[in-house]
């Protein structure tokens, strides 16, 4: 799996914390992602369940997937080829230092109208995350029925996702569970959140 899919993972759920404020009301739902950082655009699905979210993406052949789990406050990533799952911590500072941003990042909203985006009502907001260095903003479209931002827009053109095919309901607590059968493995070195090789560990 490439180290830029999996930044891009960790951007959009970093992103969907912070904007859709935890999501710890969350719609039970599956979707159609598409994301698109700069000239990449890769497609996945998505599952929802109050706070616990199901993310599989592809990388070529190979397919991934990530099992956020806030109420255990751990963080799966899965290889179904290989059946193998590495463990990470899952909070708001994880996130932060596992993206390599500053602590204590702000977030502001500013509200722009409303908008129907794939025939669900949505709030369309401009976001800005502050912190050291030029302000991060996106226009984001978030879906008061579903509990979550639905889309997002960087306004430098560099980042974008949309849900497409959301379809409510009928969605198995099972998908948010270590099927049986999978070996724990350590975090490689040079991952998102991982210190290259012979670098002092972070403060």
């Amino acid at each position: 799996m490439s180290y830029k899919r999996l930044t891009m993972t960790w951007l959009f759920i970093v992103l969907a914390w912070w904007l859709g404020a935890g999501w710890a009301q969350a719609a039970e739902f599956s979707a159609v992602i598409i994301n698109r950082m700069e000239s990449q655009e890769t497609q996945g699905k998505i599952y929802m369940k109050g706070e616990k979210m199901r993310r599989e993406f592809a990388d070529g052949e190979q397919v991934g997937i990530v099992i956020v789990r806030p109420d255990k406050k751990v963080m799966w990533m899965l290889m179904p080829a290989q059946k193998t799952v590495m463990e990470m911590p899952f909070s708001k500072g994880s996130l932060e230092k596992m993206m390599g941003m500053p602590k204590d990042q702000k977030v502001e909203k500013k509200l722009l109208g409303t908008e129907t985006v794939n025939g669900y009502e949505t709030e369309k907001y401009e976001t800005t995350v502050k912190g050291p260095g030029k302000p991060i903003k996106h226009h984001v479209w978030e879906s008061k029925k579903l509990g979550v931002p639905i889309k997002m827009v960087s306004l430098d053109g560099k980042f974008s996702m949309i849900y497409q095919n959301i379809k409510e309901g009928g969605v198995p607590d099972t998908l948010f569970e270590i099927p049986p059968g999978y070996e724990k493995m350590t975090m490689p070195a040079g991952m998102p959140g991982m210190p290259p090789p012979g670098a002092p560990p972070r403060q």
